[in-house]
């Protein structure tokens, strides 16, 4: 066989076998980023705003408890747990008092700050923050 036949084949062929490999790891990088990615790529999602909604849900003490409660579960409506997670992370620490359920404290008290997790466990009914907790085992 002539050796002018030979190389371009010997190309091809590695060529094939290059492609065949980048084809077979864009796959795999797909597969696994799938579950990662799971909601996050939305752009019309905003975690800020929905840590500022829970915020204004929860902070006054005039609410009543089916009005925090409503709040709290529309802002959270359609919300994923990679979502949640950047909603807590939006939220950080804000100041919170246990004892009268808001942001008001007395003058012989401390301040001190709380996290989305605490808050939510505070505002809510027990029943209630269970079925959070069941749709964000990670977060809460």
């Amino acid at each position: 066989m002539d050796s002018s036949k030979i190389i371009p084949v010997t190309i091809g062929l590695a060529g094939l076998g290059i492609l065949l490999f980048a084809v077979s790891q864009t796959s795999k990088n797909k597969k696994a980023g799938a579950y990662l990615d799971a909601g996050i790529s939305d752009t019309s999602f905003n975690a800020k705003e929905v840590a500022t909604m829970l915020y204004n849900a929860m902070k006054e003490a005039n609410f009543t408890n089916a009005e925090k409660r409503n709040t709290i579960f529309t802002a959270l409506t359609g919300v994923t747990e990679a979502q949640f997670s950047k909603v807590s992370i939006a939220f950080g620490s804000r100041y919170y008092n246990t004892l009268t359920g808001n942001t008001y404290f007395a003058v012989w008290q401390t301040p001190k700050k709380h996290p989305l997790k605490l808050w939510l466990s505070e505002e809510l009914s027990t029943e209630d923050y269970k079925l959070l907790k069941s749709n964000y085992p990670k977060q809460l």
